[in-house]
């Protein structure tokens, strides 16, 4: 039985009550079910949001047997993240679906296994390796920006999410280990088939409530096994190749071409499986939660004109005479295209809630939080609220500036956790800003954008991550 005490002082009004679990507040639910049915149905992050405003910023909820706390509360979400890996760790289901692919990274390794995994990998995706990493970035804009002037020229409609994945996927590739796939062009490529099977798979399994695959193998769990059988031989190919390469060039340990390289040159040395492992990883954050904020910037593109004007000015001021930043330097001074990634990322973001397990009993400030108590962080919710931002869910880039004022009367970008927070946050958070605003300029340099769809027809979607549904765009030359 999980129980939670907790003095009532911060979020609730029983200021001087102990409370056990079961005394929280909990939306209405199905006396056997719980609350299954409706976390099912609709996008898992709305319907968690929409319990919040009914119950308050601390609530219980039960899906079947498994009883969670989900909290909403910017000061406990943050001090619970400050507290990983040694008090609270992710759900095991998560590690458990990875560990049975033949993956254990930092993603979903804990404890001493995290902390010898992480090193390597944050200094593999450090910022110095990220910027050697800039001319990859630079390459593959300019052929995201020939594709989209191609649609420009016929005047078809462009499914942006799905370009965008391609755009990440060659990126993600390239960097990883080097691998150029050129999905960007419609080339077909068996890798990248493979990866499109493998990874909804993951977030499939996660979301299950049984482990059906592990009784009844269908016709797509063994095209899974098939897709992630060529991932694997595919990756640990390239992991041999890069050894050989590294052994024959010792002067790539300290300019490494990709982060394969950047992480078999680091001192902790790495079996083979382990660095597969950190390899699968960076594929499947790296594709999809770059591209679908991606496609939220692009909405907001759409949507606001005159956003598009500020960063074409910018972009005309900072690299003049070229379609694409090819410097690191030209990159740093995109300003405002970093205020306009910081506030999609603020109202958007790919990964609004996190799902974590006690693994002891833990005091954080008047609440007691029992070992094994499962626990979703919900923190979206404390980004789009006038307590912490000014005009909260008016999309206003300018808030990021410098020189924001009056907004930055009510300014507190610590309760933004899009990255996560604390020991575990993202290690790609380099990798992924560098992306998002060296798009969000060449886009607005060159095109304005115009939806095919009414904003309001666009939905928040969740799968492994948080995406807009299905929207078109008309792309047209700027003047």
């Amino acid at each position: 039985m999980l129980l939670l005490v907790c003095l009532f002082n911060a979020v609730n009004s029983s200021a001087n009550s102990i409370h056990k679990l079961e005394d929280l507040p909990a939306p209405s639910g199905h006396w056997l079910l719980g609350h299954l049915r409706p976390f099912q149905r609709g996008p898992k992050h709305l319907v968690l949001e929409n319990w919040a405003q009914e119950c308050g910023d601390l609530f219980r909820i039960r899906l079947g047997p498994s009883k969670f706390l989900v909290s909403a509360h910017p000061h406990i979400n943050g001090e619970i993240l400050k507290r990983r890996p040694e008090d609270f760790r992710r759900h095991p289901k998560i590690s458990e679906i990875l560990e049975e692919m033949g993956v254990l990274a930092v993603f979903n390794a804990e404890d001493d296994l995290w902390r010898k995994y992480r090193k390597p990998t944050a200094e593999a995706l450090n910022l110095r390796k990220v910027k050697s990493f800039y001319p990859i970035l630079v390459r593959k804009a300019a052929q995201l920006l020939k594709r989209c002037g191609e649609f420009e020229e016929t005047g078809a409609a462009l499914d942006i999410s799905a370009l965008l994945r391609r755009f990440t996927t060659d990126v993600t590739t390239a960097i990883a280990f080097g691998y150029e796939l050129d999905t960007l062009s419609g080339k077909d490529d068996h890798l990248q088939q493979c990866m499109e099977m493998v990874f909804p798979m993951v977030n499939d399994r996660m979301s299950a409530p049984l482990p059906w695959w592990r009784i009844i193998r269908s016709k797509r769990d063994r095209q899974f096994d098939e897709s992630l059988s060529t991932v694997r031989g595919t990756i640990l190919q390239f992991i041999g190749n890069a050894r050989e390469r590294l052994a024959l060039d010792p002067s790539l340990k300290d300019k490494p071409t990709n982060f394969l390289e950047a992480l078999l040159s680091e001192e902790q040395a790495l079996t083979s499986e382990e660095v597969y492992s950190a390899v699968f990883t960076l594929l499947m954050a790296g594709e999809d939660t770059t591209a679908n904020s991606l496609a939220w910037v692009m909405f907001y593109l759409a949507n606001y004109p005159e956003v598009v004007s500020r960063l074409r000015k910018e972009a005309k001021e900072v690299y003049p005479n070229l379609d694409v930043p090819n410097t690191i330097a030209q990159h740093q001074h995109l300003t405002y295209a970093q205020a306009v990634v910081q506030e999609v990322i603020r109202l958007k973001p790919t990964s609004p809630q996190l799902i974590l397990q006690a693994q002891r009993e833990v005091k954080i400030g008047h609440y007691v939080i029992p070992a094994g108590t499962n626990i979703i962080l919900q923190n979206r919710i404390a980004q789009v609220r006038d307590a912490h931002f000014f005009q909260a869910e008016k999309f206003m880039p300018e808030r990021w500036l410098p020189k924001g004022c009056p907004v930055h009367a009510n300014h507190q970008p610590d309760v933004v956790r899009a990255f996560g927070g604390g020991p575990r946050y993202c290690p790609g958070k380099h990798l992924a800003l560098h992306e998002m605003v060296l798009v969000t300029s060449v886009i607005a340099k060159h095109f304005d954008l115009e939806m095919r769809e009414h904003p309001d027809e666009i939905m928040e979607a969740f799968s492994f991550t948080m995406h807009p549904t299905e929207f078109n765009l008309n792309l047209s030359r700027s003047n």
